[in-house]
């Protein structure tokens, strides 16, 4: 009699997942983009000089390899959660090298100035923060993994390496942009203020649209039509959020809250094919906005549990 194997292995043997996961994957997903800018206005500043040794040419692209491979060979040599998080930073930075030449390998010419890379990037960079964030909220740990990391932690604990001064750099930078933003949303006034003038320029975007206000200074005529349909789409949710705003403030949020997630996934990528990365304030801007909306339903007074679940 044949006994037929379990189609599941059993819970003891499956993979143990690392609590450090978001932060491991925060540091790897920011690095990158930030080594992207840096490396990219580096090249403008210095007139995009070469690494070149006679016909021979030694592209960034190779020097982001090998940070990754070195990050990896810290993984498989070292136990210890502060050198994971070196790793992290290291194959961020090599990364963000790695694929900023990605114009190069799409093209038969090998195009490292190809229009559309910028908004590839931008394309690959929100789907890998929507994929980690689904990793990371969608499938919580179980007690045992939480009881696995807890161990770790005590063993570790006596022996875990100081961290690195870029780790200690950027935990620093992160801690003082986040305590900069809250104390500017705590501000009295300004998330009422920056939530109306993004209403404001949606109506105005609105009117524009259909040429009923033709001002000089909106480059309609330079606009892609994909861009216009976003921008269409995102203040007609801020119509329908006014239509809401005398039952509910909470629910009115809600809907600018998506018209400016249009603006992130629809209305920004083609802005980043026609302006490249001039587009990285208008993208600052919307985040701003995206974060005092989000601000406003999380810990206005007036926020009920029932209307944040609707």
């Amino acid at each position: 009699m044949r006994i037929r194997k379990p189609r599941h292995p059993a819970k003891g043997n499956l993979p143990v997942r690392d609590t450090d996961t978001g932060d491991l994957l925060e540091i790897l997903l920011v690095m990158s983009v930030v080594t992207i800018l840096i490396n990219r206005a580096f090249l403008a500043m210095t007139h995009y000089p070469k690494i070149a040794f006679g016909s021979l040419h030694i592209a960034h692209m190779l020097w982001g390899g090998l940070l990754m491979l070195v990050a990896l060979v810290m993984l498989f040599r070292f136990w210890n959660p502060s050198i994971r998080r070196l790793a992290a930073f290291i194959s961020g930075v090599g990364f963000g090298l790695f694929i900023d030449e990605l114009g190069k390998f799409i093209t038969e010419d090998n195009n490292y100035f190809f229009q559309p890379t910028i908004a590839i990037l931008y394309i690959l960079f929100i789907t890998l923060f929507l994929v980690f964030r689904s990793l990371i909220n969608r499938f919580p740990l179980t007690e045992r993994e939480i009881s696995v990391n807890k161990s770790l932690r005590e063993i570790f604990g006596s022996s875990i390496i100081p961290e690195s001064r870029s780790l200690r750099s950027y935990y620093f930078i992160r801690r003082k942009v986040f305590t900069t933003l809250n104390r500017f949303l705590s501000i009295q006034k300004v998330i009422p203020t920056v939530m109306i003038l993004f209403v404001f320029v949606s109506l105005f975007q609105f009117a524009a649209i259909f040429g009923w206000v033709s001002p000089n200074w909106v480059p309609l005529e330079d606009v892609s039509g994909f861009s216009i349909v976003g921008a269409f789409i995102s203040s007609m949710f801020v119509l329908i959020g006014l239509l809401c705003f005398r039952s509910s403030r909470i629910k009115a949020a809600h809907w600018f809250k998506r018209a400016v997630l249009v603006n992130i996934f629809v209305t920004q990528i083609f802005l980043f094919y026609q302006s490249q990365l001039t587009a990285l304030w208008g993208l600052a801007v919307t985040l701003l906005v995206y974060t005092c909306i989000g601000y406003y339903i999380n810990y206005h007074p007036d926020t009920n549990a029932a209307e944040i679940r609707s």
